[in-house]
């Protein structure tokens, strides 16, 4: 956790909080609070971030999407990973269109299964 919040430019705090996801729902993964909140702040970063949806980044928020369908078993779970959707679906409703690389990215994230 440390490490994530200490860790400084966008694509550095997006691979700092993936590790820092992973490992929460590794060690912590009835902490649904805790998993949540720190994927909607990646989600959020990413929104500020005109290259969230390229190359380091791109993948940090792969590990992230993945991780979240992972997890996401209990109802508690699935109603948190809904709720996280719907905020990245927020984030990508606001991407450029014109930047179609980035926006099919962000959309192939985390589509239901």
């Amino acid at each position: 956790e440390e490490a994530f919040n200490k860790s400084e430019g966008p694509a550095t705090r997006l691979q700092w909080g993936a590790n820092y996801l992973g490992a929460l729902i590794e060690l912590a993964p009835e902490d649904t609070a805790r998993i949540e909140k720190t994927a909607a702040q990646l989600f959020a970063e990413a929104e500020k971030d005109p290259g969230a949806f390229y190359e380091r980044s791109e993948r940090s928020l792969k590990k992230v999407a993945s991780l979240l369908a992972a997890w996401g078993k209990t109802p508690d779970q699935t109603a948190a990973v809904g709720r996280i959707r719907a905020q990245l679906d927020g984030v990508c409703g606001k991407l450029d269109g014109g930047d179609a690389k980035a926006k099919a990215a962000c959309q192939g994230l985390m589509k239901k299964a």
